[in-house]
């Protein structure tokens, strides 16, 4: 017996509105679900949720909450005592960010059974994990404290069937699993089958729920952005704003990464997803990047009327962290900036400013791309991250209210990891301790929001080198899957306190908006 039918009404409640146990972060106010690890994505100025009286509307919404929880607990505990399979998804419908609680009971006692996740992505590519479990005396199994003997991954992992999604046994093992239509909710059937099943089987389904995991909260706006030479899609969270603004960038993957711009809109950013090559009219290389491309992004971003316009933060990943970091050099707009595996040095690009050579790129012909073991390529920059290297970006000269996070994993086959101990040396040697730096263990080179799948290898097809500018190769990116999972639940957290810090609460002009706002009186 699958979850009771009436529970999507029940789940919509919960990522819609939450229940009564508001708390005030700061400025903002953020709706929590009491009990379901849920956060609407709904945050807004404290001022104006003041001024649209929202405590006032959650009453409604609070005696609603105590109807349907009783209700569906009823259900729920009558549901259990039957003798039918069943699973749940605590919450079924919610953001990515979000941890999903998997129960399946009415089970044999001690008896080997399978949960088994899988979905069908944009291309068409059949994706899926699987864990073998042994049910307890009471025929029952809960993610949170029974532990995986077998499938896709082993021991107590929560988020395992989530983290460990990749292509069926006959798909293309090397395919990437991310959402390039934001507004399309990952849709996840988790079955439970009898005995131990492989990945990928047709085996006879007991019991299944669906979850749904969105992008974009209630209420996120997505807005294509065409203007003077900047190309993306700028993401604005439900309400009028004001809202720290953030570019978004990925490295050497080219065209338009969005999924990221949109969680963060999600819980309060106004993200600027920001494409710089291979995208619409821009170029379709990185040989050549004038930086005066992303100055005019950062106008762009700040001239919108929702955005807080003195200050903006940067995020950026892998390749583009010599774009990022020349940003916070050079732009004084740029007041913190996040790198996610990122690079310190110009990296086989040659970085243009105002009609002058800012840096001289390192010439990537130079890297040994070898192959693994298990098939994918790697190339080593450990031994160009050093103070020394004329192609590291002069992060020192950066002012002095400028803020750095920078994270890499400690297994990244690329060498990342040896970019932080330089770029410390570099900014204690100038007295600067505006930074802040973390290794996280058993973490490759991809560090994405919570959840994602895990990315051991994937197909990349823009490498700055002559020999594989055109055709592309299978890359490996490091890391384990419990590990990255832990870490990107971390780092989440962490680069949204960050930026919210040094974007919005260090702003002056944001400050005396606060004091300069007054609220309306709410309507009798």
């Amino acid at each position: 017996m699958s979850r009771p039918s009436n529970a999507l009404t029940y789940d919509t409640f919960i990522l819609s509105y939450g229940n009564a146990q508001t708390s005030f972060n700061r400025h903002h106010s953020t709706a929590a679900v009491k009990g379901c690890g849920v956060k609407t994505a709904m945050i807004l100025p404290r001022a104006k949720l003041l001024a649209s009286y929202w405590p006032v509307r959650l009453k409604a919404a609070i005696k609603l909450h105590g109807r349907l929880t009783g209700y569906i607990r009823g259900m729920a505990f009558s549901a259990q005592q039957a003798d039918e399979p069943w699973i749940t998804a605590t919450p079924r419908v919610c953001l990515h960010d979000v941890p999903t609680t998997l129960k399946a009971g009415g089970l044999p006692p001690h008896s080997p059974v399978t949960l088994s996740a899988s979905l069908i992505d944009e291309k068409g590519t059949e994706i899926c994990s699987c864990a073998h479990y042994v049910t307890d005396g009471a025929g029952n199994v809960d993610v949170r404290t029974a532990e995986s003997v077998g499938g896709s991954y082993e021991g107590v992992f929560p988020a395992g069937l989530l983290t460990t999604l990749a292509p069926a046994p006959h798909e293309f093992q090397s395919h990437r699993l991310f959402r390039r239509n934001t507004s399309l909710p990952w849709k996840i059937q988790v079955s439970v089958l009898n005995a131990h099943q492989p990945p990928g089987t047709k085996a006879e389904v007991m019991a299944k729920v669906e979850m749904e995991r969105l992008l974009m909260g209630p209420g996120v706006r997505r807005l294509p952005v065409r203007e003077g030479r900047v190309r993306g899609a700028l993401y604005l969270p439900p309400g009028d704003g004001p809202f720290p603004g953030i570019v978004d960038m990925f490295g050497s993957i080219g065209g338009l990464m969005e999924f990221r711009s949109a969680l963060l809109a999600s819980r309060g950013f106004a993200s600027l997803s920001l494409a710089f090559f291979d995208y619409d009219d821009l170029p379709n290389t990185t040989e050549n990047l004038d930086l005066s491309y992303f100055e005019e992004a950062v106008e762009v971003l700040l001239a919108v009327p929702e955005v807080i316009p003195d200050r903006c933060g940067a995020v950026a990943n892998s390749r583009s962290g010599d774009i990022l970091l020349s940003m916070a050099t050079l732009l004084p707009a740029v007041k913190a900036v996040v790198g996610v595996s990122c690079s310190t040095i110009a990296l086989g690009s040659t970085l243009i400013y105002k009609g002058k050579i800012f840096k001289q790129g390192y010439d990537m012909d130079q890297i040994t791309f070898e192959k693994t073991n298990r098939g994918p390529w790697v190339g080593s920059l450990q031994q160009q991250f050093t103070t020394d290297n004329p192609a590291m970006i002069p992060v020192e000269e950066a002012d002095e209210d400028t803020h750095f996070l920078l994270a890499v994993g400690d297994d990244d086959p690329w060498g990342f990891q040896h970019s932080l101990a330089p770029f410390r040396e570099r900014m204690l040697s100038h007295n600067r301790h505006n930074f802040e730096t973390v290794l996280y263990p058993g973490t490759g080179h991809i560090i994405e929001p919570p959840y994602n799948a895990f990315n051991y290898q994937s197909f990349h097809r823009h490498i700055p080198t002559k020999e594989h500018l055109t055709k592309g190769i299978i890359f490996q990116w490091g890391g384990k899957p419990h590990s990255t999972c832990t870490a990107q639940e971390d780092f989440w957290r962490r680069m949204r306190t960050f930026l919210m810090n040094h974007v919005q609460d260090e702003s002056p002009w944001y400050q005396q908006y606060l004091t300069q706002y007054t609220p309306k009186k709410p309507p009798n």
